[in-house]
């Protein structure tokens, strides 16, 4: 995984290669200077986050490039394996060239899929092989390893971040998880049961049509607000269709935001 990740980093105006699991936790990394471990793990969360609000209306996404500043950041979807999923993110300069990156990432995504598949037919993800160190930083003649650090290497699973067997992921491929009552996932909020949490994923499904990837933002917030600290069912849904309505400034796509939710289905 470490030489795939590596490849990457080599292309010229990447800074850093990380792969992450659905909920944010850091698999494998390599990158220059400050993208250090501590950085990357800090910002998966956020990423994830980002992705499971681009799946409210592309729930198969497949790959995806933003911009900030003068840099960029490029999302490549690693599909399931195991009943988890998994995302490559490359963080870059504005010297990339965006084109060629792109076929690489494609490149990078099928090697990096079959090694966790392999790992995981073989024992499960416990036997993918951890090393020490990831951060790379720029020497004579090229790049030079951290302090300590040997060649080829990169972070797999800190210690204590293993996914718990059984585990689902919060960015699933079959589009929102949404956490239930006694279980964790990355969603903070708690569903009663299937009906309430498909009807919190509906609602912020038709949300996002008139409001954007902020919706599930608003629908985790308004959730907290209705209930406090407890778990959302669904005679909670009226309250929420008039709490999530606000957030439409129009009225015609308020009232077809509201029909919507009432009649049950998503467009």
């Amino acid at each position: 995984m470490e030489t795939t990740l590596q490849s990457l980093l080599d292309l010229a105006g990447v800074n850093a290669a990380v792969v992450y699991d659905g909920a944010g936790r850091l698999v494998a990394q390599r990158g220059k200077s400050v993208y250090d471990r501590a950085l990357c793990e800090q910002v998966g969360g956020s990423i994830c986050k980002a992705v499971d609000s681009i799946q409210l209306q592309h729930d198969d996404w497949e790959a995806v490039t933003a911009r900030f500043g003068e840099g960029t950041l490029m999302l490549r979807s690693l599909g399931e394996v195991a009943g988890a999923t998994y995302l490559l993110a490359v963080v870059a300069d504005a010297t990339l060239n965006p084109a060629f990156a792109a076929v690489a990432l494609r490149v990078a995504a099928t090697k990096l899929k079959k090694l966790l598949v392999g790992a995981t037919a073989v024992g499960g993800m416990s036997a993918l092989p951890t090393s020490l160190g990831s951060s790379v930083g720029p020497g004579p003649g090229g790049s030079q390893l951290g302090a300590g650090r040997g060649p080829g290497s990169s972070q797999l699973f800190p210690p204590g971040a293993h996914p718990a067997s059984g585990s689902r992921p919060a960015m699933a491929s079959s589009g929102l998880s949404w956490s239930k009552a006694g279980g964790s996932t990355f969603s903070s909020v708690a569903a009663a049961d299937p009906a309430a949490s498909a009807l919190l994923t509906r609602a912020s499904k038709e949300l996002a049509r008139h409001v954007g990837p902020m919706a599930k933002v608003y629908v985790e917030e308004a959730v907290r607000r209705l209930c406090a600290d407890a778990t959302f069912t669904t005679a909670h849904g009226p309250a929420l269709a008039e709490e999530l309505a606000g957030q439409v400034e129009d009225p015609a796509d308020r009232a077809a935001f509201l029909q919507a939710l009432a009649s049950g289905k998503s467009r």
